[in-house]
């Protein structure tokens, strides 16, 4: 994500020269207003470029702090706020876009370039001109959701035929600055990120059908499969989108998540020791039971009457599946541009970067909003060792799996049952002492 880092704030110097994207110059161009503020205003003299071309200074920011003064070439249209997001409390804006500010600037900043830069002649019905922030917020108003474009078109003063332009440029500019949001994670954010309460899962793959609703001859477009790897704090790591008539087999054999895991080059991370005899099983995902038993893809087990340790690899299984289609529930619900009841173009490359572009946007919003997400600065950074898949067995590796998460649980049960007898005999003993203090103890502690 385009941000100063937090330690800047705490650096002690008089100078900073910066070289950053321009959706980060962006925001030390708000100022006051912008999320950088506090990690730069410190400084006494800062001089901050972005490039664009051969030119690695086209676009500036010069701020001094005594006395106060701040020079930018970025267009002031750019960052000026709109008419629709001219809210005087941050709830009224909420309510509105389902994002804080603070997010809807970032988006802003994401899509402020050459790409939006032709849009002035874009105007309300009254012929004011659309900000940036107008663009933005029409944008996202049309994604967020499945009334027909002229009922939207009538409640925000924009011609129907504007909305659909400002919404296609958005998509379009949200294409390179903003897919890092779905990339695969690095080894060290990986090892964070595993969790659903099976040791080692990377994620969740799920695919989805995501139907398409009339073009501008009033065809009915169809639809497509989407295949996502889910993580723990519903964000889309990896997205694929398929071609007609693909089903979830010939998807994910389609997928790169596939080829690459097959070669050994994608989950080769850290292996998870799962017996005493030294057994390790190997990084993975967790998919339903329509996808095939793989050494780095579990399925659950389908037997009638299973045993203790099958029963609880199912369990979570079954716990981390559901979680993860929560977040798909989640997607459409904010994006309900998805559910295919409204105008979608005719263009099938359109189509698939409006579905990235909402992808993205659900990402966006939990990292810049949920506290237990970590926000995903780096770049794809993967480990070079390969994986040895064909060497692995699918079926011993699940079954390994399963033992030493039954084993875990009995240790935890017991852990805290311990605890617990240790908590209540401590109480005992300290309500003991409590009877035997005299009254000028007793005195002496509340008084003191």
């Amino acid at each position: 994500m385009d941000t100063l880092p937090e330690y800047m704030g705490r650096i002690n110097a008089r100078h900073l020269e910066l070289y950053c994207s321009i959706a980060l110059l962006t925001s030390v161009a708000a100022a006051q207003s912008g999320p950088e503020w506090d990690k730069f205003s410190h400084f006494n003299h800062v001089k901050a470029y972005a490039p664009e071309g051969d030119n690695t200074k086209k676009w500036y920011v010069f701020y001094t702090v005594d006395p106060y003064n701040l020079e930018t070439n970025v267009s002031h249209s750019f960052m000026s706020r709109g008419t629709l997001t001219s809210f005087e409390d941050a709830q009224g804006f909420e309510s509105l876009f389902k994002m804080t500010r603070k997010t809807f600037s970032y988006i802003c900043s994401l899509v402020m370039g050459p790409s939006m830069e032709d849009m002035n002649r874009y105007t309300f019905v009254d012929e004011r001109v659309m900000s940036l922030e107008d663009r933005v917020a029409v944008s996202i108003r049309r994604l967020q959701s499945n009334e027909p474009t002229e009922s939207i078109a009538s409640s925000v003063g924009v011609n129907e035929s504007i909305i659909l332009l400002v919404t296609e440029r958005f998509v379009e500019a949200m294409w390179e600055p903003a897919r890092h949001h779905s990339n695969w994670t690095d080894s060290s954010e990986k090892d964070q990120i595993k969790s659903y309460n099976m040791h080692n899962c990377c994620g969740v793959i799920c695919t989805t059908r995501i139907p398409f609703g009339p073009n501008w001859d009033h065809e009915k477009n169809g639809s497509t499969l989407m295949q996502v790897l889910i993580d723990p704090v519903m964000r889309f790591r990896n997205i694929w989108l398929g071609s007609a008539g693909m089903n979830q087999s010939s998807l994910l054999q389609d997928s790169a998540l596939f080829k690459e895991c097959e070669k050994g080059s994608l989950l080769n991370g850290s292996k998870l020791k799962v017996g005493l005899d030294g057994s390790e099983v190997g990084e993975y995902i967790i998919g339903d039971a329509g996808y095939p038993l793989l050494p780095w893809l579990l399925t659950p087990y389908q037997e009638e009457d299973l045993s203790d340790f099958k029963a609880e690899f199912n369990r979570r299984h079954s716990t981390a599946i559901t979680h993860a289609l929560k977040a798909l529930a989640r997607l459409k619900d904010a994006w309900k541009w998805l559910q295919g009841e409204s105008w979608w173009p005719a263009n099938l490359e359109s189509q698939s970067k409006i579905i990235y572009a909402c992808c993205w946007l659900h990402n966006i919003v939990i990292e810049m909003e949920d506290d237990a997400a970590m926000l995903s600065t780096k770049r794809r950074n993967y480990s070079k060792e390969v994986r040895e898949i064909a060497k692995e067995d699918a079926v011993r590796a699940r079954d390994l799996l399963s033992q030493h998460f039954l084993a875990s649980r009995s240790s935890e049960v017991g852990e805290e049952g311990d605890e617990a007898a240790s908590s209540g005999s401590g109480a005992e003993k300290k309500k003991q002492e409590a009877q035997t203090r005299t009254t000028d103890e007793e005195i002496s502690i509340l008084t003191s």
